[in-house]
């Protein structure tokens, strides 16, 4: 038997929430990524890059427990396999996003990425028009708010990659400062030491000349 659909998304938020970070948003971007059509590797992959920018410790492990427990509610031997072409994932993910009014969590402290990221993406949203077309012609009527939720999820998959480049910058910058650091003590050491053995050397002359 699969495991109950809010059983994953109540483990999913407290799993964030342990994270340091805004399930409201997360969740539904998370979800997204497993309900696609990638392969497992791909999924891990794109998820590693999404905790990344969440956090700096045990990715890895976070990775695998949530393929974990969503493999435990959608079994192999349950999935039932649809004709014709599969959804895109950008598209059930903006689906989603659609139909989430992203509720602001009460009392919840955030830490200053947190809130730049959620402000930011909040103001985002608030300036989208609803008469956003899309340039694509197909025989078709394109669902528009599907196009803005498209656009939306680009958002918030383009906020999370810049504060991973900044996290990136910010550690390279953090280790070029400890090898600078490094050399400088060696310099001073080795300076030091040149010292040392000339005055030690200097005495040594003066003793031998009386």
């Amino acid at each position: 038997m699969a495991i109950p659909k809010d059983s994953f998304d109540s483990w999913l938020s407290k799993k964030l929430q342990a994270l340091n970070t805004d399930e409201s948003i997360f969740s539904s971007y998370i979800k997204g990524i497993l309900e696609g059509d990638e392969t497992e590797d791909e999924k891990s992959e794109i998820l590693m890059s999404t905790l990344s920018s969440i956090t700096e410790v045990n990715i890895s492990e976070n990775v695998s427990e949530i393929l974990d427990a969503w493999a435990k509610q959608h079994p192999s031997d349950e999935i039932i396999t649809l004709a014709g072409p599969s959804e895109d994932v950008d598209v059930r993910l903006a689906r989603m996003l659609e139909s989430q009014n992203l509720p602001t969590i009460a009392h919840r402290n955030y830490t200053d990425d947190e809130r730049r990221i959620r402000e930011t993406i909040l103001a985002q949203y608030s300036q989208m028009s609803v008469d956003e077309k899309s340039d694509v012609e197909d025989e078709a009527t394109i669902d528009i708010e599907a196009t803005c939720g498209i656009e939306r999820n680009t958002n918030v998959a383009l906020i999370l990659q810049q504060q991973k480049e900044k996290r990136e910058r910010a550690k390279l910058e953090s280790q070029k400062k400890k090898e600078k650091d490094k050399e400088d003590r060696y310099i001073f050491y080795f300076s030091l030491h040149v010292i040392s053995n000339f005055l030690f050397s200097s005495k040594f002359n003066i003793f031998s000349s009386v």
